[in-house]
């Protein structure tokens, strides 16, 4: 049968997915195999039932080498009321972190047999880290969260992060009452850090009372951790406060490490040392962030003493793999300059400069520049990497003269609920946790 001859069915000529499939397949044609799948995810979000998008799928990615996930479509394609072949389709794109495509697939599985907690769990998830908190309680309210330790805990942490208080303090202590009810306290070691997570952010939630919509509250309230900086314009935040791509320049670095210091003042936070983490853009920050503290910089090192030093790395990620730094040690914080908001990572810093998608070091070159001001037409240029040593861009970049700080009232916010902060406040345990994208506030993203 060829791949048109599915469309002599009527629901077929109807669907939504249709005019994605109609792209798609002219891509393909023009031998553009990746951007035809491209397309073809497009329309399995419009219509999961659209039995040629399969087909195609299978084609392009036997194109591409792509065999194991072709034989994935090709099975569900073959089977299409069958819960194993569109929960393998779905695991394996929630595993890649294409969440996006991985939801109508575990969607439809669900449908097909909700008796699995594990798919449950996971669809969840991936409404969730795609901002859609609500709907990720209802698949959950729907499939008896309190037969599953994780879909009842995943579920109290969805309506704390939906702003529902009614019940979830019982909720807590449910999770608790479990927990202390195994014989095996090694197993529940892990469990009992996510239940105390919950009850932190519970805590912090009702602190803050009625929280804006913006990044600054709900990274409070999920971390305990500040952002120095956000992207706000008159009319809307875009990505709550969010950056989506950012390319930074030496002014902006100096005026964040500017602002850093004058957080940690505010604070009545002092250090021995700064530590940076072994890479070229932690150094440069590392150094920058040393001269205005006028103390020792220096490469971290897990086997010196990491007591009263401020950590930095340049973005989150770079603290993976670090499980010494899971536990805050007395008088340490961690600083990070991007903290990647799509993506997860095994440590939320203390502080972090600001939030993006995609963020371009400075030193690393790719912007553009403005060449002749004065030009009626403005010529630019793109600006080259910036190769000489990590101590001279440090020192250039710490001699840029800043504003003088003005009110902020972001600091006003953080200092007014100090106690709840990691490295900081006297009311919070010494984890930090992992970030999670998963959050209430949504906002625009590159696809």
């Amino acid at each position: 049968m060829g791949i048109f001859d599915i469309f002599k069915s009527k629901s077929n000529n109807d669907s939504e997915a249709l005019e994605y499939f109609n792209k798609a397949y002219s891509l393909y044609k023009n031998g553009e195999f990746q951007e035809a799948l491209r397309t073809l995810s497009w329309g399995f979000r419009k219509d999961v039932n659209f039995k040629p998008l399969y087909e195609l799928s299978e084609k392009c990615l036997t194109k591409l080498g792509g065999q194991n996930e072709a034989n994935l479509f090709k099975n569900a394609r073959k089977n299409f009321s069958n819960f194993q072949s569109f929960n393998n389709l779905g695991t394996h794109f929630y595993n890649e972190g294409h969440y996006d495509l991985a939801l109508p697939f575990l969607k439809k599985a669900v449908e097909i047999n909700s008796k699995n907690s594990d798919t449950v769990h996971d669809l969840a998830i991936v409404y969730a880290r795609r901002f859609n908190i609500k709907q990720a309680i209802k698949v959950l309210e729907n499939n008896n969260p309190q037969n599953d330790f994780w879909n009842y805990w995943f579920l109290t942490k969805l309506r704390v992060m939906d702003n529902q208080t009614n019940g979830v303090e019982n909720d807590i202590n449910e999770l608790y009452a479990v927990l202390n009810n195994e014989p095996d306290k090694d197993a529940i070691a892990i469990p009992l850090q996510k239940v105390n997570e919950v009850k932190e952010t519970f805590e912090r939630l009702s602190v803050v009372g009625r929280p804006e919509n913006h990044i600054r509250d709900w990274h409070y309230i999920q971390y305990g951790s500040v952002i120095l900086d956000f992207f706000e314009d008159s009319e809307e935040y875009v990505a709550g406060g969010r950056y989506v791509a950012s390319w930074g320049s030496n002014e902006s670095v100096r005026q964040i490490v500017s602002k850093l210091s004058n957080y940690l003042n505010q604070f009545g936070k002092t250090f021995e040392t700064v530590l940076y983490i072994n890479d070229r853009n932690s150094k440069i920050l590392g150094l920058v962030i040393g001269n205005e503290l006028n103390i020792e910089t220096k490469e971290y090192n897990n086997e010196i003493d990491l007591k009263n030093a401020l950590i930095v790395g340049a973005n989150s990620t770079d603290f993976d793999g670090l499980d010494e730094l899971q536990k805050i040690k007395k008088g340490q914080m961690l600083f990070a300059l991007n903290h990647y908001w799509l993506d997860s990572a095994q440590i939320s810093p203390d502080i972090c400069g600001f939030m993006t998608q995609t963020y371009s070091f400075p030193w690393d070159g790719g912007g553009i520049r403005i060449v002749d001001i004065e030009a009626d037409e403005k010529k630019t240029e793109k600006i080259p990497p910036d190769t000489r040593e990590e101590s001279l861009i440090a020192e250039e970049i710490s001699k840029l003269v800043v504003e003088s700080p003005i009110e902020d009232e972001n600091l006003s916010f953080y200092l007014r609920h100090k106690e709840y902060l990691k490295g900081i406040g006297n009311k919070v345990n010494d984890d930090r946790y992992n970030f999670m994208i998963e959050s209430p506030i949504a906002g625009s993203y590159f696809g």
